[in-house]
């Protein structure tokens, strides 16, 4: 289907498109469909509704998730992880990764996705799998030229190991979502052609208007959106034990990981039944969750540009997390940040938000317009754009 490109950043770009069929663009996730609570996932797929408005764009997904994708046909992480993480195979499997189930999607995904790209030739490669993603559009790039961007999500988490190791692949232009990691890639590959482009969100799904769901907690209920994981970056405990500080007030914890049970028996000890909850929903259900409460907080480390932020707010939820550069980009006056390391301060700014809510929800809402999938899709367009148009060069 012939598509019209607007507003297209070179005038000769849009001449030359209007004689032939528009630029064709590969997206590479191997999870998408598969695995809906991921940021990276959701990004994929927000990325191939959106750009479809100005390119032929096709989606390698893990299973059907719109008539843009096409299932790759290797093994999605999701499909191995609860068998990996068996008490006898974990020790076995985690000799070899710290992520086997990911390693295996890699593998498993790599000759397909490969072999799709070679057969059913793109003007860009744009795999947002990390570097397994990037391992097949670089052997792509190596046989056909095919030009590569590509979002680093991970931002500078563990000091920057997997930007790091991802830009060994040199994709021809690489996004970021904050000018310090930015500048941190600078200072390893001087000439690596870099974008600076926030996450998005999409604001007629997230709206504070709609049904909502009594969770049976006592009000006023405070949400978190985390994997639960104790040895990764979101830190939830750190909510839990705040809130304990808080009477009547209640916390509940949506998500799923390999330390759900250690969670729940933390907030029952310190919370109790009727003041915390753990539940899982499937991505369509999240907007009604959002609405369902009253604030929303997350007090992780170094966050890349969690999408959890953006669909709190556009919900008309206040914020509080972590105070840092990147959230006082995000949030903004939409909230609290402090030192959520310290438990008698989080606990006064989640006490402090509670009671100014009212007066802080329609900041919430106008602040996060900014960062609408919609707006943030043109600056896609536009880079990849650029990145087609030097590669002809």
């Amino acid at each position: 289907m012939i598509r019209q490109l607007i507003n297209a950043t070179d005038s000769s770009l849009e001449e030359s498109q209007t004689k032939r069929k528009p630029y064709k663009i590969t997206i590479i996730h191997p999870s998408a469909g598969v695995n809906w609570s991921g940021g990276s996932e959701i990004f994929a797929i927000e990325m191939t509704r959106r750009l479809s408005a100005y390119f032929d764009v096709e989606l390698l997904s893990g299973a059907e998730c719109g008539e843009f994708s096409r299932e790759t046909g290797g093994v999605s992480r999701a499909y191995t992880y609860d068998f990996i993480n068996r008490a006898l195979t974990k020790k076995i499997a985690n000799r070899f990764a710290n992520h086997p189930e990911i390693v295996i999607e890699h593998l498993t995904n790599f000759l397909p996705c490969v072999t799709r790209c070679l057969t059913n030739s793109a003007d860009l490669i744009f795999p947002c799998n990390d570097y397994g993603g990037l391992a097949i559009a670089a052997a792509v790039r190596a046989i056909k030229g095919t030009p590569i961007l590509y979002t680093e999500h991970n931002g500078l988490l563990a000091q920057g190991k997997c930007l790091k190791r991802n830009l060994h692949f040199s994709p021809d232009r690489l996004i970021v979502f904050d000018k310090k990691t930015a500048a941190f890639a600078r200072n390893i590959k001087p000439t690596q052609q870099i974008n600076i482009i926030p996450n998005g969100v999409d604001l007629k799904r997230f709206t504070s208007q709609g049904t909502k769901i009594n969770f049976g907690l006592t009000t006023p209920v405070v949400l978190c959106v985390a994997s639960l994981n104790r040895n990764n970056h979101k830190r939830v405990d750190l909510a839990i034990k705040a809130i304990s500080r808080l009477s009547q007030v209640s916390l509940l914890l949506c998500g799923d990981g390999p330390d759900r049970d250690y969670f729940q028996k933390q907030g029952d000890k310190l919370l109790g039944s009727n003041r915390f909850k753990i539940c899982t929903f499937p991505f369509e259900k999240m907007p009604e969750v959002y609405r369902s409460v009253d604030i929303f907080t997350l007090p992780s480390i170094n966050e890349p540009f969690s999408l959890a932020y953006m669909e709190a707010m556009a919900s008309g939820l206040p914020v509080v997390t972590t105070d840092d550069e990147m959230r006082r980009y995000i949030v903004g006056d939409s909230g609290i940040l402090c030192d959520v390391t310290n438990t008698e301060k989080y606990a006064d700014a989640l006490f402090q938000v509670l009671k100014v809510k009212i007066n802080l929800q329609q900041k919430a809402v106008n602040n996060v317009l900014r960062f609408s999938w919609d707006t943030i899709a043109v600056k896609y367009r536009d880079a990849i754009l650029e990145t087609i148009k030097t590669k002809q060069k």
